[in-house]
């Protein structure tokens, strides 16, 4: 027992510095490509939470499929539940959708700018 603790304590500090990881990545990059890889990190870490947090550590595991005479109590309690599931899927396709929208803004900008360097759009915006 205190090796899983130790393992899934390990676990949340890797994703809570995927997320600082991605967070510092945005603000310090000037590149819309890489700004858009590191939004896609943060995504998939906080996916990755939600995973951690709908898990049991209860070995056997059931999916949520009440299909035997097993008591109610002991059903809830060796369950997964489903909630966090449906909650990822949902954020993979929502993130997939964001993660076109701002790659075809990337390519326009692309084609109207020359460069998707923020700091150069931004000089060419003002004449510099």
């Amino acid at each position: 027992m205190m090796t899983t603790t130790v393992l899934w304590f390990y676990t949340l500090i890797t994703l809570l510095g995927m997320i600082l990881l991605g967070i510092y990545g945005v603000a310090t990059r000037s590149n819309m490509i890489k700004k858009i890889i590191m939004l896609n990190i943060v995504n998939d870490a906080i996916n990755m939470i939600f995973i951690l947090i709908g898990y049991r550590l209860i070995h056997p595991v059931y999916p949520p499929i009440y299909e035997t005479v097993l008591t109610l109590k002991e059903f809830l309690d060796t369950a997964v539940d489903p909630l966090p599931q449906a909650l990822v899927i949902t954020s993979v396709v929502i993130g997939m959708a964001i993660n076109v929208l701002l790659v075809t803004f990337a390519v326009q900008i692309y084609r109207i700018y020359g460069t998707v360097d923020v700091r150069d759009i931004a000089h060419l915006k003002r004449g510099d």
